[in-house]
């Protein structure tokens, strides 16, 4: 028999789970001891590292040799000699890099992206089979000048990655952002070896792409946001060069037949009628010719979340109308879409109770596929996306193949957006792209897909494996990525005693025996991580380590703080937060109260109200989904996101303080659960 992996056996008493052990123990592809050793920070980790003895000291200028003509060659070089100037020692003999094309370089399968990288005394050495490959090795010695100070590590390096595509998806056709700062993000993305982005030009809104043949796509009149913004040709043309110089090869979505309430507007029909497709062939023919095959051999076609009466004719004519051009179409490949084209690329996802068993399981895969089932970046909360991209195994399988092409993670910012910033600040871009670039590169033959809400212990191989995955990660966000939103804080020194669940109705009959730490025949379970996760909404999965507990329940969460003194010591306090793409949740908390849920909280037996004042105080609960709601036109205040808020603090003793967190779980449109991560 199958055993659902997320939803484990009940008790009586309700969603007690079996050990962690059941699932077998999860191990990490990185040598335990080549991590531990790393005297200095890369994401992802090399594949294979040699740690020798001593350090090459370098100066504030670099001297590059051998293979250099490359344009990706040339962004790195240019790059690498702007931080050795910041970062190398006055005085010091310049960095000396030779560059070497080399077809055997590495082993024929790695010939792609691999390469090797030697720090020997005499300098550094990077060889690699095609450009692609010295642009990686140049990413690592550039995040090896951005940590080390003393001069760079002796070492050997061989290196490649598990999948061939490691991408990130913008959503600007719901919320434009600026060709500047789409070039940061892949600058940035670059650092850590990403190498594909999809540019979802259009949606509901807008069609944002320049229309020479039909320019009423482009009437400020026909659009509900950004009216104003369009990307030019030679804006995008200058965009899909600007990623090939940096290895990140662009997939312009231009959304159809779904999704497209603009081309409604403009013409008064549907795309899937004989006038729309019409107009849809003039479409991708003036696109084609505007955007190279060269620089763009892949155009996604969309076909989501919508129905159709002449659906298989649809797609063939788009498809085939894409291949005749030279291009390789690509499709969302979700239970909700139009069917597949053979000849086309599908992106696999899912939501709701797909999202309980991994959707994308290797023998499903029959055609060219890429993985978007592992999580959204607006739809979980960071700690909860940054678990699944590093335990889960993208295509469900170690690594990939012909048609097992690699990930895809995805930010869906449905809701208007005014400050653009504050995509990045309300969702876990940044944590969750680095999480997704690490085990996308390396890989992985173990199974962790139970981990993500079962957080392992601290002291197992898979907790300690975290915990080293955690520092690097931190690391990244002070130094490369310093100043970009990025809220994720180390959680896994946190364990708690989960108490209960017990009914509602019964809490006060048994809230002075669980302060008390007299649980009696109440059921406990230990949990780890400071983001505890009990249920997740139904449009998430229902995930949680009481993924099958219904409303009407509470629980206690107990845990220990220690803390170096004593005082208001500060944390960041979370107890539910609306997806960004819907704000189905529990609502800004009264002043004074945790929730709208009924949460209360006890540091050493007293209890402690919210010291927080909110504008928004008792406001913005939504009970059901709001995708289509004049709700969805309201941009999301910080008081609805957690993260995005100041800390929050707690008075301590110094030493150990015993933290009681009651959660009632109240409905489904809330996320059952607390977030006490502390910050000291």
């Amino acid at each position: 028999m199958r055993i659902n992996r997320y939803i484990l056996p009940f008790l009586a008493l309700g969603c007690l789970f079996s050990p962690l052990s059941a699932f077998g123990e999860w191990t990490s592809p990185i040598p335990v001891q080549a991590e531990a050793d790393a005297p200095c920070t890369l994401l992802p980790f090399p594949q294979k590292v040699e740690w020798k003895k001593g350090a090459l000291p370098y100066g504030k200028t670099v001297n590059i040799t051998g293979d250099t003509k490359g344009r990706m060659v040339k962004t790195a070089a240019k790059a690498l000699a702007r931080e050795a100037g910041e970062f190398g020692k006055a005085g010091a003999a310049p960095l000396a890099v030779a560059l070497k094309i080399d077809p055997a370089a590495t082993a024929p399968e790695h010939a792609d992206e691999g390469y090797r990288l030697s720090i020997t005394a005499k300098g550094v050495g990077i060889s690699a089979a095609k450009e692609a490959g010295l642009f990686n090795g140049l990413q690592t010695l550039r995040q090896l000048v951005a940590d080390s100070r003393k001069g760079l590590p002796l070492c050997e390096i061989e290196d490649w990655p598990a999948f061939r595509m490691r991408g990130f998806m913008h959503d600007c056709g719901r919320n434009f952002q600026t060709i500047d700062s789409l070039k940061h993000q892949l600058d940035l993305a670059s650092r850590f070896k990403v190498n594909y982005f999809q540019w979802h030009l259009t949606d509901h809104p807008a069609w944002h792409v320049q229309c020479k043949c039909r320019p009423v796509l482009n009437d400020p009149s026909k659009r509900t946001r950004d009216v104003n913004d369009t990307y030019s040709y030679d804006q995008i043309r200058e965009l899909f060069r600007y990623a090939a110089d940096r290895n990140i090869q662009i997939i312009p979505e231009l959304d159809m037949p779904g999704h497209s309430s603009y081309f409604d507007r403009c013409f008064g029909f549907k795309m899937h009628t004989e006038q729309g497709m019409k107009i849809l062939e003039e479409l991708l023919d003036e696109f084609c010719k505007e955007v190279p095959k060269d620089i763009c051999p892949i155009v996604h076609l969309g076909a989501d979340e919508v129905r159709i009466p002449n659906a298989k004719e649809f797609v063939k004519r788009m498809s085939d109308f894409l291949i005749a051009r030279g291009r390789i179409p690509a499709q969302w490949g979700g239970p909700r879409d139009l069917p597949v084209g053979e000849d086309s690329i599908s992106q696999r996802w899912g939501e709701g109770g797909e999202m309980v068993e991994k959707s994308l399981k290797p023998e499903t895969i029959k055609c060219h596929s890429f993985d978007s089932t592992i999580g959204y970046t607006n739809l979980f909360d960071p700690a909860l996306l940054v678990r699944r991209y590093f335990f889960m195994r993208p295509c469900g399988s170690a690594k990939g193949d012909e048609l097992k092409m690699g990930v895809m993670i995805c930010n869906w910012p449905d809701a208007r957006v005014e400050d653009k910033r504050n995509i990045a600040r309300h969702s876990a871009q940044w944590p969750g792209m680095l999480a997704m670039a690490e085990r996308a590169w390396l890989g992985g033959e173990a199974d962790g897909d139970a981990l993500p809400c079962h957080m392992p212990a601290a002291d197992s191989p898979a907790g300690q494996a975290y915990s080293r995955f955690e520092r690097r990660l931190m690391k990244m966000s002070r130094s490369i990525l310093k100043g970009q939103p990025f809220p994720y804080w180390a959680e896994s020194s946190v364990s708690w005693t989960v108490v209960g669940p017990v009914a509602s109705a019964e809490a006060d009959k048994n809230r002075d025996a669980v302060l008390k730490g007299e649980y009696g025949s109440l059921p406990t379970q230990p949990s780890h991580g400071a983001n505890l996760y009990l249920r997740t909404k139904p449009n998430t999965g229902g995930l949680g380590v009481m993924g099958k507990v219904k409303p009407g329940n509470t629980v206690w969460a107990v845990t220990t703080i220690q803390s170096p003194k004593a005082g208001e010591m500060p944390f960041m306090i979370g107890f539910d937060a609306p997806a960004r793409s819907s704000r189905r949740w529990s609502g800004v908390p009264k002043n004074g109260e945790w929730s709208q849920c009924g949460t209360r909280v006890w540091v050493n037996g007293r209890e402690i109200k919210n010291p927080r004042h909110y504008k928004l105080a008792g406001q913005r609960q939504s009970k059901g989904d709001t995708w289509t709601s004049p709700l969805n036109e309201m941009p999301y205040d910080d008081e609805e996101i957690w993260w995005a808020q100041d800390p929050t603090k707690l008075p301590l003793k110094k030493g150990a303080n015993t933290v009681v967190v009651e959660i009632p779980y109240v409905g489904e449109f809330q996320s059952w659960g607390v977030s006490l991560i502390p910050l000291f």
